[in-house]
């Protein structure tokens, strides 16, 4: 018996190799118009869902009114809602990676904040009403677009989205301080200003992380065709310059989201990103091109360092290691996690009060108003926001990146499983109310595997090995 093909090592079949994609079998991806639309869906979303405008302009904003940008993300989440469910409907691939382990705990994950949404907190309980049918909408529809897509094309898709997102961020940074600065009181008369705009600090450095992990997986992609494959070999000279340009702008896109981290001035970020890229580019970080890689990121990242210092008019001191790795200067920011222990411990206290059906989504903005709007912490939100119930779901979740996903041989899959990983010990960073381009690629690592599996099943004879060439993912 021949031995099975690695799923995702081929060079000749590399999802971001060719354009031979999954959209291949996808039954809805012949409709007509379907994949130009699912593609303008997916950057728009991942261009507007991070958007919070309002709370620049009122300090007393709670998050929780039904302003014009909500509106907007409402209709994007309606729009993708119906794609999703008509993927759900027509197409076997969609259904298949819901019913493996991780769509099966998804799902799962999904029913509860909708159960216990039910009794929410009455006074957000319309709010998280909505955000768990929107959950649902997302959940749907992220499958759907792999496969009527393509992994490749919903990077291109998302990096369009986020990048517009960075761009506009700067413009306000630069050009309209009045709402482009987030100047983020820390206590003792200690000021901070951090790039803000479009959002939060914390969620336009996600943005910025997550563009540059996106760039650095579509650069792996893009050297392994050239290398690896005879198309790759004898392609035009055309072909290599649009190659050549395609390696500049997603330099260009790195560069961005690293000034961009630094402009935002998030450690956490900074950390979880990092860690990503270095698990992303892992067997290749000794390379030559590894070390040119890491070499420019730190400088990108020093010069932005210091180009921020400067527009802020506040010099980082030289004889202090402490103020250089804290905002107020102070020893105490980092041993409690720059206030995080306060508020992973209101939290906890909220969370004893209604163990069994939490809170719902998106009831920390009122129910945490004095303990900066989150519960900073990815297990604490869940939990929070629906249990200990939902609280065991997403550990089996976190689960499956840490044993599965981070050791993953398709760079993209471990990467995200890592940075969320990280980033989730001090950021609710997914299963937000409009999914962020955060969520959107925690469902993507979890489910496109399945996708990829029904994609192949579909186009080779079954030998009875398949199954067992990708036993992490199932």
């Amino acid at each position: 018996m021949d031995a099975p093909a690695p799923l995702l090592n081929s060079s000749s079949s590399h999802p971001l190799a060719n354009d031979r994609t999954i959209s291949g079998t996808s039954r809805i991806a012949a409709v007509a118009g379907l994949p130009a639309a699912c593609f303008l869906m997916v950057a728009i979303a991942a261009f507007f869902n991070t958007v919070d405008i309002n709370a620049y302009f009122d300090a007393d904003d709670d998050h929780l009114s039904v302003d014009w940008p909500v509106m907007v993300k409402l209709a994007i989440a309606g729009i993708c809602g119906i794609v999703g469910v008509a993927g759900v409907i027509f197409d076997r691939s969609v259904r298949r990676s819901l019913m493996t382990l991780p769509g099966i705990f998804l799902v799962a994950l999904a029913a509860v904040f909708l159960a216990t949404s039910v009794v929410a907190y009455e006074e957000t309980a319309t709010i998280s009403r909505a955000a768990a049918i929107i959950n649902v909408a997302y959940l749907c529809f992220v499958p759907t677009a792999i496969s009527i897509l393509g992994l490749r094309r919903l990077m291109i898709a998302c990096l369009i989205g986020m990048v517009t997102n960075l761009i506009v961020n700067w413009g306000m940074y630069l050009f309209w301080p009045a709402v482009g600065v987030f100047e983020e009181e820390l206590g003792n008369q200690t000021f901070v200003n951090r790039m803000g705009g479009l959002g939060h600090p914390n969620a336009i450095a996600r943005t910025g992380v997550l563009s540059s992990l996106l760039s650095l997986a579509m650069l792996r992609g893009l050297g392994e065709h050239n290398a690896n494959t005879a198309s790759g070999q004898l392609a035009s000279k055309a072909r290599q310059a649009v190659s050549g340009w395609s390696r500049l702008v997603l330099l260009a896109i790195i560069g961005i989201s690293l000034l961009t981290m630094a402009a935002a001035y998030s450690r956490s970020g900074f950390a979880a990103g990092f860690m990503a890229a270095a698990v992303l580019m892992i067997d290749r970080l000794f390379s030559r091109a590894g070390i040119l890689i890491s070499l420019s990121a730190v400088l990108v990242l020093s010069i932005g360092f210091i180009g921020v210092e400067l527009l802020s008019e506040k010099m980082i001191r030289g004889d202090s290691v402490t103020s250089m790795v804290t905002k107020t200067g102070e020893i105490d920011e980092l041993t409690s996690a720059t206030g995080r222990t306060e508020i992973w411990g209101e939290a906890i206290r909220l969370i004893r009060e209604r163990p069994l059906t939490g809170w719902g989504l998106n009831s920390t903005p009122k129910l945490m108003a004095d303990f900066s709007l989150h519960t900073h912490n990815l297990l604490l939100h869940v939990c929070f926001s629906g249990g200990l119930i939902a609280g065991l779901l997403i550990l089996i979740l976190l689960g499956w990146n840490l044993f599965y996903g981070v050791p993953s041989p398709l760079p993209i899959v471990r990467s995200i499983s890592t940075y969320v990983l990280v980033s989730g010990i001090f950021e609710d960073t997914v299963l937000d109310t409009f999914a962020s381009p955060s969520t959107i690629w925690w469902f993507v690592v979890l489910l496109y595997p399945a996708i990829e599996m029904s994609r192949r099943a579909s186009q080779t004879p079954r030998t009875g090995v398949e199954s067992d060439s990708i036993p992490a993912y199932t």
